[in-house]
């Protein structure tokens, strides 16, 4: 029979479990799973009064050690080894990056391995690395280097030691650093640099290279080596050549400067700071130089992997004008130089332009100035042109036209008229300075028997031997070969106290008076030194004191100072006449001789006339004269054994 036993508390028990109904009734149920809870309460206590002790009393232990070992005293405990992560863990081989720009231009970029930059995580450094950049005009350039980092965020590589890029048409760089932006097509670097293209080989310490735009910009000691394209067979006349000063079609150009701009768009390379450019021996410098060309530094498409590292010569560029401007200096191996404000040299039509105070020096003494001169390789001739001053010594041209002829070294001076500046024509000059003569020369034995059998007349002829002869008249023609100097155009020359009318006169010299040559002999050679003149066309000589002598032509010894007029001879003092077939004049003394020698054809026929040329006419075998007697004494002539008439 079952049992039940209830207390006031009514406590009962669901599930083994008792449970108190509050009136403390207790209700007899299973016990078994409290006891067991219990018992494992019982152990988890027994065990932590054991640990808490033993764990303080090892904690005191490694305390103290670690005192004790900071102090020496015991020893240290061997650090744990504790794992890291680390970029060797993160090695890639063989990655491959690429991407595509806004203008369909993509690139890429290869490498051997890559490792992860743990401070940086766009940052990924390369080993071993290949690229190709691609524009939308499918241009490309090829990248080589054996290291550099890669910026996955901005798309920008550093590349380091050994870089080589190429680009289509034979551009190939070597650098030792160098910066990649792979969007833009940009590569800069700041370390030395060689470029080399189709059209030469460019040095500098800096360079940007924009491919999108076919621009490069070289700074800082810039070194340019232009090579000329293949010169057509039988066009090496090397005559030809030397009439451009600078420019020469098929000589390559060596040019050092501070930056270089190049815009293969344009076909223009702007150089700038302290310009220095040679060529054949020649040295031209300015602060800024301009080459335009034709052709491609980097020509679109083809294949740059298999074209040669110079370039193919058909597809480089070939020069088409040099421009140097503000203050240009331009000196020849011969030591010759110019001097402008600008130049221009076009190898298309093998023609030179220097312009703005053009001075042109040969030697120690020779120069010539103006405003602008051309030189034509095809017609061999230079031109300078302006108020034209040309110096050799004390010697002293003036015109405003000179043409030299290389081909036959002729050289003509004049001033024609100017429309557009409103100038009319005018008139050159000259002035030749003798060297000073010792003494007054002796004179021979042909001097005495010129003199004698004739009428002689006083001092009026008397100049100083080393006075300068200036001339003027409207054209002057220079034969730098035969040695002749040929005025032509109511020449007007004049020494001392003396002058000479004529049409034409020709001064024979010795020495180099050419100043346009630009060979190897153009400064050589001593100065141009007048020997004698000749003079032709109604010559008219005029002393001081209006003493004149006219003839068909008359010759000056410029050496002796002797003058001597023939022909149709005509000596004149106010009213006095004498008439002759030759006149000769020792400017040294100042005595003027004049006698006749008869010809075959002429009969020796003269002409005595008075002051209203009215005369008679008689053969005579001496000179004729007309005097009047209020002037005889003036004349101071001596009559002794001439054939005197007077005025009645």
């Amino acid at each position: 029979m079952a049992s039940a036993a209830v207390t006031t508390d009514n406590s009962a028990t669901a599930g083994g479990h008792s449970r108190s109904s509050g009136h403390s009734i207790v209700i007899a149920g299973d016990r078994t799973q409290s006891r067991q809870a219990a018992h494992r309460h019982s152990r988890r206590v027994r065990v932590l009064k054991i640990a808490l002790p033993a764990a303080a009393v090892v904690t005191a232990v490694i305390a103290t050690a670690n005192i004790l070992g900071n102090a020496g005293i015991s020893p240290s405990i061997p650090p744990l080894e504790i794992p890291q992560i680390v970029a060797d863990n993160l090695k890639m081989h063989n990655p491959h990056y690429q991407g595509f720009n806004a203008d369909g231009g993509k690139y890429w970029v290869k490498a051997e391995t890559a490792q992860q930059d743990l401070k940086t995580l766009t940052a990924i450094h390369l080993q071993g690395i290949t690229g190709e950049l691609l524009d939308a005009k499918k241009q490309k350039t090829y990248l080589v280097a054996s290291r550099g980092l890669f910026d996955n965020n901005s798309n920008v590589l550093e590349l380091y030691d050994s870089i080589d890029v190429k680009g289509d048409g034979g551009l190939n760089a070597k650098l030792t650093r160098a910066t990649v932006k792979t969007k833009e097509n940009i590569i800069t670097s700041d370390q030395p640099s060689t470029i080399i293209m189709g059209a030469g080989t460019i040095t500098s310490n800096q360079l940007t290279i924009r491919q999108k735009a076919k621009e490069y910009t070289f700074v800082d000691n810039v070194r340019t080596h232009m090579k000329p394209k293949e010169a057509p067979a039988g066009s090496d006349d090397q005559s030809a050549q030397q009439s451009l000063p600078f420019g020469k079609p098929g000589e390559p150009v060596d040019v050092t400067s501070n930056r270089l701009d190049i815009d293969d768009v344009k076909k223009t390379a702007f150089y700038t700071g302290k310009v220095v450019a040679t060529q054949a021996g020649a040295t031209m410098t300015a602060p800024e130089m301009t080459v335009t060309y034709e052709g491609a530094v980097a020509p679109e498409g083809g294949n740059s992997a298999q074209a040669a590292p110079d370039g193919d010569a058909d597809r480089g560029t070939k020069v088409k004008q040099i421009l140097a401007t503000d203050t240009v200096v331009l000196k020849q191996p011969n030591g010759e130089t110019a001097t402008s404000h600008t130049a221009l040299f076009d190898t298309i039509s093998n023609t030179a332009v220097l312009e703005g105070d053009v001075v042109l020096t040969q030697g120690d003494d020779k120069k010539a100035v103006g405003d602008r001169v051309d030189y034509d390789q095809k017609a061999q001739t230079m031109v300078l042109t302006g108020p034209v001053v040309v110096t050799q010594g004390a010697n002293v041209l003036r015109g405003r036209r000179l043409t030299y002829h290389r081909t036959t070294s002729k050289m003509q001076l004049s001033s024609p008229a100017d429309v557009s500046s409103g100038i009319s024509a005018g008139r050159i000059t000259a002035h030749f300075v003798r060297a000073s003569a010792k003494g007054s020369p002796q004179q021979t034995d042909d001097d005495q028997d010129q003199s004698g059998d004739g009428i002689s007349f006083g001092a009026a002829f008397k100049t100083d031997s080393n006075s300068p002869y200036d001339v003027v008249s409207d054209k002057l023609d220079v034969d730098d070969v035969a040695k002749t100097a040929l005025f032509t155009g109511n020449v007007s020359a004049v020494q001392g106290n003396i002058s000479m009318r004529s049409q034409e006169l020709t001064a024979f010299y010795t020495g180099n008076a050419g100043i346009g040559a630009t060979g190897d002999n153009a400064a050589g050679g001593a100065a141009a030194s007048l020997t004698h003149l000749t003079a032709k066309k109604k010559v008219v000589v005029t002393a001081k004191d209006g003493q004149t002598a006219t003839g068909d032509w008359a010759e000056v010894d410029v050496k002796k100072n002797i003058t001597t007029l023939g022909g149709a001879v005509v000596l004149t003092q106010g009213k006095n006449i004498v008439n002759g077939t030759r006149l000769v004049i020792d400017m040294n003394t100042g005595e003027a001789t004049i006698k006749t020698e008869p010809t075959a054809t002429s009969g020796a026929l003269m002409t005595s006339r008075d002051g209203d040329s009215k005369g008679e006419v008689f053969k005579a075998e001496r000179p004729s004269a007309v005097f009047y007697p209020g002037q005889l004494k003036k004349s101071k002539i001596q009559a002794d054994s001439w054939q005197v008439r007077t005025s009645p």
